[in-house]
């Protein structure tokens, strides 16, 4: 009986032992595995991925369109079905075509006629600089490389003078030439839409030089052209079918062309993946209004907030 005894607790001292070896060796491999967890998810960059921003800056636009709106009408007949087309400042005045326009100026004036010189036309038409809007996704392979798509829109307003002499005022009785200036003006609604690759150069682990390159497509939409006479404004794009009731410039069609575009700039690293970046951008873009069509350089100077 004594050796039954013996026997029965030396067994199950050695099923203790043996539980006890198990449950310490769980606890180190369980240990080891979460080393390796955290070793993984530190060394997994977090700024891979998919990220979504705000661009928001400036654009220059080519001086290269803007030339349509000095009121010689360049762009040509626009084959509207409405009858709207383009009138340059002569047609515009004459009081042949457009009587109550012509009489409404030499009344405003004080004039008994008035006539276009012949330098009269502005030549070097240009943009104002204009507020830029978009946004911007891009997917990451880490810091140094992405693929970025943008969206961005923008309002043009080309703005100039031109002249007009008039005749039967007190200065043009006294033997003195009666020649005054006024301002013309064209605006548009442009957008565009660029996709292309980004490189990076680290400078520290906060910050990257880049530089990104890619295709473009801009879409161009006139939307006005006038003169302003004695503030008075008058369209330059006009339908005059019916003397009594003209008709503007209305849902005129979106011009699309493409090109491509390249840009540098300078991308800050913020945590938990958010990213902010200023950049230069060139683009070689083919503009078309109507039957016009031409190509120019357009640049924007641009901030991105992504997230």
């Amino acid at each position: 009986m004594k050796k039954v005894l013996l026997m029965f607790v030396l067994c199950t001292s050695f099923v203790q032992l043996n539980a006890q070896s198990r449950r310490s060796s769980d606890e180190e491999n369980s240990d080891e595995t979460v080393e390796l967890t955290d070793k993984e998810e530190e060394e997994k960059d977090p700024f891979t991925g998919i990220s979504i921003g705000l661009n928001i800056g400036s654009y220059f636009a080519s001086k290269t369109t803007a030339n349509i709106y000095n009121g010689t009408c360049q762009i040509g007949d626009l084959n509207r079905p409405d009858g709207v087309q383009c009138y340059t400042i002569a047609e515009r005045i004459d009081p042949n075509t457009f009587l109550q326009t012509w009489q409404q100026i030499t009344q405003d004036v004080g004039a008994t006629n008035v006539a276009v010189p012949f330098d009269s036309y502005p030549v070097n038409m240009r943009y104002s600089p204009a507020f830029n809007v978009g946004m911007q996704i891009k997917y990451n392979w880490g810091k140094d490389h992405a693929l970025v798509f943008n969206f961005n829109t923008v309002r043009l307003k080309a703005i100039d003078v031109f002249t007009l002499r008039f005749e039967g005022t007190g200065a043009q009785l006294n033997a003195q030439q009666d020649i005054r200036t006024y301002d013309i003006t064209g605006s548009e609604q442009r957008f565009s839409a660029n996709i292309g690759y980004r490189g990076g150069v680290m400078i520290n682990e906060g910050m990257n030089w880049y530089y990104q390159l890619g295709g473009s497509m801009l879409g161009t939409q006139v939307e006005k052209n006038q003169i302003f006479i004695e503030g008075n404004a008058y369209d330059l794009f006009l339908g005059a079918q019916n003397p009594n009731q003209f008709v503007t410039l209305d849902n005129s069609p979106t011009g699309i062309g493409f090109g491509g575009y390249g840009a540098l700039g300078i991308e800050f690293f913020i945590k938990d993946k958010y990213t902010f970046d200023i950049s230069f951008m060139t683009s070689r873009d083919t503009m078309k209004m109507f039957n016009y069509s031409t190509t120019g350089w357009n640049k924007t100077l641009m901030a991105s907030f992504t997230l």
